[in-house]
C-alpha cells in the first residue's frame, strides 16, 4: 500500500487521523474487534472455502491494537476533553477517559481515575469497587484470616445488614426458630464469602478465582486474602486491572442473558500520557492470553517522536494491521500481530476543529445505532410481558389443577381426562392417579394396578398376544369412609384378575390394561363419564369393555344407555335391579337379579314362620329416593313374593341420610317413617318379619341404632337386602350396636380367616397381594363380597376375550366381538361351568342366553355386634359348598328366578 502512495495535505491528514481513532472505537454489529470497514457487508461464511488469498481470511479473529501516539501534542485533551461542552471531534457516544498521570504514579491510582471518568457513562464496575475496597484495607487483613473475613463482611453491605438484623426479635419466637434465626444467616453469609457455592457467592466467587489464578481447588476468599501481601504492588495492580477488565467484558457480552450488552456500540477509549507505561505493560501482559478479549481501546503517548514512512498515514496503517491479523496462518503469527503496537503519528492540531468532526456525514457515515431491543424500555417491556405470560401460565395451571384435578404443568395440547364436579374429582385416569379422598390401602391397590399396566405394556413388545384395555367404571370417591372402602375392595378384585391373566402364557391369552373411571360418590356423573370414555382413544390397547358399575341409580342407568349406544360391552359386579338388563343388550351382570333375591327372602321368611319365630306378616322398609332404582325395585319384588306366600305386608318409607323429605306432590300410599333411625324405632314390637330394602351404609347403620334405642332386649326379626353387606363387613361400625342381631342376604360366600383353606383361589391371592386384608379388626372388608364380585366381572370379560383367540380362525378383538362372545358364556354339556367364579358358578344359559347368571348363589347370614357373621344357608352353585349349607327348599325355586 505504501508503494506509489501520495502524501496527503494537512487538512486531509487531520481528518484521516480523527477517522482512525473513531474507527478503532466503533464496535461491529457482529463479532468483536476492528473490521476492515465498519459499514461494509459481512463476508459470507462460504468465502473461507474459496481458493486464492481469500482462503486465508479469518474474519472472526478478534483484536484491538495497542496504539502508540507519536507527536501527540494537544490531541489527548481534544479527543477526551474534561469539559463536556467541548467540540466532540469523534463520535459523542464513545466512553472516554484521560487520566492525569503523574510521574511514578502507580496503576491503582490510574485505574481509580479511569473508573471515575467512565462511571458517568452506562458502564458499571461492581467487581472493581469490591476489589478496591478490599485493597484499601490489605494492611489490616494481611496474615490474619479472621480479620480478612471481617473485612469481607463489612464490604458486603446488603448481606451484612441481613445478618445483623436477622436475630432481632428472635426472642419472641419458639426456641427452634430462635436458634435458626441466630445461626442460619451467619452460616449462609460465611458460605457466600467463601466463594465456593455456585449461585450464592456472586462477586466473591469471581474474587476467589482472581486471587488464586483460577485454581479450582483453592481455599476460601478469606484465606486467599490473608495471603495477599500489600507490599506486592504488581500483584495488587494485576488484581485491580483484572477486576476493571472483567467488569468491561461482562457488560459487552452478547447473549440472551445479556441483552443490554448489545446496546454498547462503542468501545471505551483510554488516553494515557507518557507516564502510563506501567499500565500499558500490564495490559500487554494480560493480552498475552489470546482467548481473552478486552473491549477497550488504549492509546498511549510516546515520550519521543517516532520516525515513520511518509506514506504511513494512520488509516492506512490500521487497515494494514487488520489485514495482517485476519491473514495470520497460526496462533504465533496472530500473537506477533497483536503484540506489535500500532504507532500513529498525530498531525498538527488545526486552528478550527469543528470542520473535522466525524459526526459530519461528509467525512464518515454516522455511527451504528444500538438495536432497539437492547434499550431499557424494550428490556422492561420484555420482562413485563414475560412476567405477564408466566403469571397467566401459572394462573392457567392453577385453574387446570383446580378444575381438571390435574397434576404437573398445564399443556394446552393435552387433557387430564378429569374435571372437578362440585367437591369431587371425576373422570378417567391411569391407576397412578388417586381420586381423592384416598388412603394408604387405596394407594397400595392402585400401585398394583399400575405395575400390572406397565408389565402388560412390556410383555406386549414383540408379542402377538391380544393387548386390550378394560375400563373400571365405579364410584371411586366418597365422603363416607365405608363407601370408599367398598370402592377399594372392587379395585382389589380387578387387580387380582388382571395379575392372574397377565401371568398366563399362550398365544390366545390377552394382556390386560386397566383404566379407572370415577363417576362420583353416588354415580351422579355416570352418563358424562361414559361419554368421556367413548372419546378415549388408544390404538395400541383399545378399550374393549367396561366392568364395575356401582349402585342401581338413575345416573347408572344413563351410563349403561350411553355405553350401549356406542357398542361397548359392560359386565357389572354388584348391580342387581331387574330393569338394568332391559336398558341395553350390551349390558351383563354377575350378580343375581332382585327378583331371585326377593324370592329367597320370601322363602326364608316362610321357613321362619314354620319354625314359629315370626308371625305371617311383614313390614318392608325402603328408601324414599326416586333415583335409587335398587331400593324401589327390591321393595316391589319382596312385597310381591311375600304376598304370594300369604304374608300381610305393609310398606314404610324413610328418608335416606342426606336426602330430602317427601314433598307436597308425593303420591305414595305407603306410610312415612321419617329418618332411618326413626324407622328403626317404629319397628320395635312388631312380631312379623322386618325387611330392610335400602343402603347398608349409612341408612341401615342408623336403622339398627334406632332399634337398639328402644328395644335392644327384644328386637324384631330383621332381614336385610344384599347392600347390608357393606354394614356387616365393617366390624368397627357393626360393633357400635352389640345387642341387635339381624339376618342379611349376600351374593358372595364370606372367606375364611387368613391361613385357613379358602373356597376359591381368589381369596388366597387377595390376602397374599394385600396383607392388610388379613387384619381383624382392620381396613379389610372382604366379607361384603365386593372384591369377589369385581373379580368375577373382570374374569368374565377376560374369558370372553380369551375365547376369541381359541376360535378356529382367530377373531379380531374389539368391543363388538367381545360383546358377541359374552353371550356365549354357557355350558354346552354337563362337564362343568362356563366360569368358576369366586362368588359361584357363572353361566349365562344355554338355551336362551341372557344377561345375568343362571342359578346364581344367594346366601343368608346372621350377624350380631362384633361377632363374625355366620352363614345360615344358601341357594345356588357355590364352589366347595356342602349339602348342609344348602337350604332344603332351593329345589323349588321357579325357573323364572333361576
Amino acid at each position: 500500500m505504501s508503494n506509489g502512495a501520495v502524501m496527503l495535505d494537512d487538512p486531509a491528514r487531520v481528518g484521516n487521523f480523527i477517522h482512525t481513532i473513531d474507527r478503532l472505537c466503533r464496535r461491529p454489529a457482529r463479532g468483536e474487534g476492528v473490521q476492515d470497514s465498519p459499514h461494509a457487508a459481512r463476508q459470507p461464511r462460504l468465502a473461507r472455502w474459496r481458493g486464492g488469498e481469500d482462503r486465508k481470511q479469518h474474519v472472526e479473529r478478534m483484536g484491538i491494537p495497542l496504539v502508540q501516539l507519536s507527536e501527540a501534542g494537544a490531541w489527548p485533551e481534544i479527543l477526551a476533553p474534561q469539559d463536556r461542552q467541548a467540540t466532540p471531534v469523534i463520535s459523542r457516544g464513545i466512553p472516554r477517559a484521560r487520566p492525569d498521570i503523574q510521574p511514578g504514579e502507580g496503576v491503582p491510582k490510574i485505574l481509580s481515575r479511569i473508573v471515575s471518568a467512565l462511571r458517568g457513562t452506562r458502564l458499571r464496575f461492581p467487581r472493581y469497587q469490591l476489589t478496591a475496597q478490599i485493597v484499601e484495607r490489605l494492611a489490616e487483613s494481611h496474615g490474619k484470616e479472621d480479620q480478612a473475613r471481617r473485612v469481607l463482611r463489612e464490604s458486603d453491605r446488603n448481606w451484612g445488614w441481613g445478618v445483623d438484623t436477622a436475630g432481632r426479635g428472635a426472642e419472641h419466637v419458639p426456641f427452634p426458630l430462635n436458634l435458626l434465626l441466630n445461626l442460619l444467616p451467619g452460616f449462609l453469609h460465611d458460605l457466600r464469602l467463601s466463594g465456593r457455592v455456585p449461585g450464592l457467592g456472586g462477586r466473591f466467587r469471581w474474587l476467589r478465582r482472581a486471587l488464586s489464578d483460577d485454581a479450582p481447588k483453592a481455599p476460601g476468599v478469606a484465606a486467599l486474602l490473608a495471603g495477599l501481601d500489600p507490599a506486592d504492588e504488581p500483584g495488587v495492580a494485576r488484581l485491580l486491572l483484572r477486576a476493571f477488565m472483567d467488569d468491561l467484558s461482562g457488560q459487552y457480552r452478547r447473549s440472551p442473558l445479556h441483552v443490554r450488552g448489545a446496546g454498547h456500540v462503542f468501545y471505551p477509549l483510554l488516553l494515557l500520557n507518557e507516564h502510563g507505561e506501567a499500565l500499558v505493560e500490564l495490559l500487554e501482559e494480560r493480552r498475552a492470553d489470546l482467548g481473552r478479549f478486552d473491549p477497550v481501546v488504549v492509546v498511549s503517548c510516546t515520550p519521543d517522536a517516532v520516525l515513520l514512512e511518509d506514506d504511513d498515514e494512520p488509516l492506512w496503517r490500521l487497515i494494514r494491521w487488520r489485514r495482517e491479523l485476519v491473514t495470520a496462518e497460526d496462533r504465533d503469527a496472530w500473537r506477533r500481530v497483536l503484540d506489535t503496537p500500532l504507532t500513529i503519528s498525530a498531525p498538527p492540531v488545526p486552528a478550527d476543529l469543528t470542520r473535522y468532526d466525524v459526526a459530519d456525514p461528509a467525512w464518515v457515515p454516522p455511527a451504528r445505532v444500538a438495536p432497539w431491543w437492547s434499550s431499557w424500555t424494550a428490556i422492561a417491556l420484555f420482562w413485563m410481558a414475560l412476567a405477564g405470560a408466566v403469571g397467566a401460565y401459572a394462573g392457567q395451571t392453577a385453574a387446570w389443577h383446580r378444575n381438571a384435578c390435574a397434576t404437573g404443568l398445564w399443556t394446552p395440547w393435552t387433557e387430564s381426562g378429569r374435571q372437578l364436579a362440585g367437591t369431587e374429582c371425576v373422570g378417567v385416569a391411569e391407576p397412578d392417579y388417586l381420586f381423592s379422598p384416598g388412603n394408604a390401602e387405596m394407594r397400595q391397590v392402585q400401585a398394583v394396578l399400575q405395575q400390572e399396566n406397565e408389565r402388560a405394556a412390556k410383555l406386549h413388545e414383540g408379542s402377538d398376544r391380544p393387548y386390550v384395555t378394560i375400563a373400571y367404571l365405579a364410584a371411586l370417591t366418597s365422603t363416607d369412609r365405608d363407601a370408599l372402602a367398598a370402592a377399594r375392595e372392587g379395585l382389589a378384585g380387578v387387580a387380582i384378575a388382571q395379575r392372574r391373566q397377565n401371568n398366563s402364557a399362550g398365544a390366545s391369552e390377552p394382556l390386560v390394561r386397566i383404566l379407572l373411571a370415577n363417576a362420583g360418590g353416588r354415580m351422579q356423573h355416570g352418563s358424562s363419564i361414559a361419554r368421556l370414555l367413548l372419546r378415549y382413544r388408544d390404538e395400541e390397547a383399545p378399550i374393549v369393555g367396561v366392568v364395575g358399575l356401582d349402585q342401581s341409580r338413575q345416573e347408572t342407568v344413563a351410563a349403561i344407555q350411553e355405553l350401549g349406544k356406542a357398542g361397548l360391552p359392560m359386565v357389572a359386579s354388584t348391580l342387581s335391579a331387574d330393569r338394568l338388563v332391559n336398558e341395553s343388550p350390551f349390558y351383563f351382570q354377575v350378580a343375581p337379579q332382585n327378583s331371585r333375591q326377593a324370592w329367597m327372602a320370601a322363602a326364608f321368611a316362610d321357613s321362619l314362620v314354620k319354625k314359629g319365630e315370626v308371625k305371617r306378616r311383614a313390614r318392608v322398609y325402603y328408601s324414599h329416593d326416586v333415583t335409587d332404582y335398587y331400593a324401589s325395585n327390591l321393595r316391589a319384588r319382596v312385597v310381591a313374593r311375600l304376598e304370594e306366600r300369604g304374608f300381610a305386608v305393609e310398606g314404610l318409607r324413610f328418608t335416606p341420610v342426606g336426602g330430602g323429605k317427601p314433598g307436597p306432590d308425593d303420591r305414595s300410599d305407603d306410610a312415612y317413617a321419617g329418618e332411618p333411625r326413626d324407622a328403626g324405632v317404629s319397628a320395635c314390637g312388631f312380631d312379623g318379619l322386618v325387611y330392610f330394602a335400602g343402603r347398608g351404609i349409612p341408612d341401615f347403620a342408623e336403622f339398627v341404632k334406632g332399634v337398639a334405642d328402644k328395644c335392644a332386649d327384644a328386637p324384631p326379626t330383621i332381614l336385610g337386602g344384599d347392600d347390608v353387606t357393606r354394614y356387616a363387613a365393617d366390624v368397627r361400625v357393626r360393633s357400635a350396636v352389640s345387642g341387635v342381631g339381624y339376618y342379611y342376604e349376600s351374593f358372595a360366600a364370606a372367606p375364611n380367616k387368613c391361613g385357613e383353606p379358602q373356597r376359591h383361589d381368589f381369596y388366597a391371592a387377595l390376602f397374599a397381594t394385600f396383607p392388610f386384608e388379613c387384619e381383624e379388626p382392620g381396613p379389610g372388608r372382604t366379607l361384603d363380597g365386593h372384591a369377589a364380585l369385581a373379580y368375577d366381572a373382570t374374569e368374565t370379560m377376560i374369558t370372553a376375550i380369551r375365547r376369541l383367540g381359541k376360535e378356529r380362525h382367530r377373531v379380531p378383538v374389539n368391543s363388538y366381538t367381545v360383546w358377541r362372545q359374552l353371550g356365549t358364556l354357557y355350558t354346552p354339556d354337563q362337564s362343568g361351568h362356563a366360569i368358576e367364579g369366586a362368588t359361584g358358578a357363572l353361566d349365562f344359559g344355554a338355551d336362551s342366553p341372557r344377561q345375568y347368571p343362571l342359578d346364581k348363589a344367594v346366601l343368608i347370614l346372621h350377624a350380631k355386634g362384633a361377632e363374625r357373621p355366620t352363614q345360615v344357608g344358601l341357594c345356588g352353585d357355590v364352589t366347595r359348598a356342602g349339602r348342609s349349607e344348602i337350604f332344603p327348599w332351593c329345589a323349588s325355586v321357579p325357573e323364572i328366578y333361576r
